[in-house]
């Protein structure tokens, strides 16, 4: 109790006085009061500024709303600024933005180009082997060639050896004589009958230049190799050949082979490979091989009336219009041919005998008068070609756009029987 009085006892009793004891002035008390409200209020704020402060992320903007500028920590020190309000100003409509005019786009010009166009030779270059002709079957015609051939020359020999080496007695003088004359012509029309199964163009091929590495193309090329092995060697020979077709490789983009008939029989066949403007062809070969294969069908099969004339046919200035009907009337001749055939089952093999023994007939009449075959330069030669059937590339076509045509010899000269 001394201690309390003796440490607390002027404070406390000071307290309990400065409580107890009646003020005597309101404007002290009310001072007194306001004093005391403002320092608790002053020590709050202090221990209010030293805790950590937290971080605080901006609010994100609303869409459609201006972006404000970010708000800064209120120091207590600093005082509050007013927030003086913005004059709102008038709307404006917004005036709607020109709509952009569609500007043309530029069409692409197409370039010439520099590369000449291709001539009808690299075209047929450019797709390989390609076969323009073949010849129709020579059967009939070379048995008639044979036979006529043989016949004429066993006469001449069994009479030179009746006649001539041993005549019989009380012959006159003058019939070994005669029968000289005899016996020459009889030999010259056997060498005509076996000859002129010879020389006859078989198939006619173009090959490209490309395909024909290491072969001689050409006759002087075929001349300067040969020259060059007798004289050099194999190895020379080899190189100026290669050289060669080279060298005409270049030149020409294509090769003509031209397979031909040998005059005999059981023998192989010879192939010819020249450069287009060594193949001479006497005329154009589109009307004339069109109206041979119309003479021999019209020949071959019965009379129709929508058949084409050969007048129309062999006309230079056939319209497509004439073509179509000409080719129409033709699949509607053979249409009607191999109806009747089937109508008709019983006599057929009489019709079939017919054709053959026609056939054989054409073949022993064309060994003697060479119906239907022109004359073919090959390097300076002439060959036989047969016009009357077979086949050829676009009717002709091929040959006349590849192939020259000579300047010394008539329509007329040309051909026979047609």
């Amino acid at each position: 109790m001394a201690s309390i009085s003796r440490g607390f006892g002027p404070r406390f009793f000071h307290v309990v006085v400065r409580q107890h004891a009646p003020c005597q002035c309101p404007a002290t008390q009310a001072r007194q009061l306001l004093r005391a409200r403002f320092s608790t209020a002053r020590c709050l704020q202090k221990a209010i500024h030293k805790l950590p402060q937290p971080v605080r992320t901006p609010p994100r903007p609303k869409p459609g709303a201006t972006p404000s500028a970010p708000s800064t920590p209120s120091t207590p020190s600093a005082p509050k600024v007013p927030v003086v309000p913005k004059p709102a100003l008038p709307k404006t409509t917004p005036t709607p933005a020109p709509t952009p005019t569609p500007t043309p786009t530029p069409t692409p010009t197409l370039r010439r180009s520099t590369r000449p166009p291709m001539s009808y030779a690299e075209q047929l270059a450019a797709k390989g082997r390609t076969l323009l002709y073949e010849a129709p079957s020579h059967f009939w015609f070379r048995a008639g060639c044979f036979s006529s051939g043989v016949f004429c020359l066993t006469y001449m020999i069994t009479q030179y050896s009746a006649v001539i080496l041993h005549p019989p007695e009380g012959l006159s003088w003058w019939v070994p004589h005669a029968f000289t004359v005899i016996l020459v012509a009889m030999g010259g029309m056997g060498g005509y009958f076996i000859m002129g199964a010879g020389r006859i163009i078989a198939s006619i091929e173009a090959i490209p230049a490309s395909q024909l590495a290491g072969r001689a193309v050409t006759s002087s090329s075929a001349g300067v190799a040969a020259k060059a092995q007798s004289a050099a060697g194999v190895a020379t020979a080899t190189a100026t050949t290669a050289a060669a077709t080279a060298t005409a490789a270049a030149a020409t983009p294509l090769y003509v082979e031209v397979t031909t008939r040998r005059p005999f029989p059981f023998m192989p066949s010879k192939k010819h490979l020249l450069r287009p403007d060594e193949i001479q062809l006497p005329f154009r070969m589109y009307s004339l091989f069109t109206m041979g294969q119309t003479l021999t069908s019209s020949s071959s099969s019965s009379a129709n009336p929508r058949q084409p004339s050969s007048r129309l046919i062999c006309g230079r200035g056939e319209t497509l219009a004439e073509q179509v009907r000409r080719e129409r009337a033709a699949r509607d001749a053979r249409a009607a041919e191999r109806q009747y055939n089937l109508d008709h089952i019983m006599t057929s093999p009489f019709r079939d005998a017919r054709k053959a023994f026609g056939g054989a007939w054409r073949g022993l009449r064309r060994s003697f008068n060479r119906e239907g075959f022109i004359k073919v330069r090959l390097a300076g030669k002439e060959y036989k070609m047969d016009v009357t059937g077979g086949w050829t590339l676009d009717e002709g076509r091929a040959l006349d756009r590849l192939l020259p045509v000579r300047q010394d010899t008539g329509r007329g000269k040309g051909v026979k029987g047609l």
